[in-house]
């Protein structure tokens, strides 16, 4: 699991978003972050929680959709001034 906090992530959907927060929950690699407009210059109004996993050798990265692992994660984060 590779660091990714401060780099842009490409979803296969072509939107891009910045990393703000990395966490591990349950052994699996969770990322906070928030859409970027196409060039990555600028941070958009829209923030996500996404799920990294490995697949047949693969990387892969998707939305988080269920409410309790967001809420969980959520909690864990430090969102103070670091």
């Amino acid at each position: 699991m590779k660091n990714k906090i401060n780099k842009i992530i490409t979803l296969e959907t072509g939107n891009k978003y910045f990393v703000m927060k990395q966490a591990i929950y349950k052994s699996e690699n969770y990322y906070l972050v928030a859409e970027v407009n196409e060039d990555g210059t600028d941070i958009k109004d829209k923030f996500a929680m996404v799920h990294e996993f490995e697949k047949d050798g693969e990387e892969y990265i998707e939305m988080v959709k269920d409410q309790k692992t967001m809420q969980v994660l959520l909690s864990h984060l430090n969102f103070e001034e670091e």
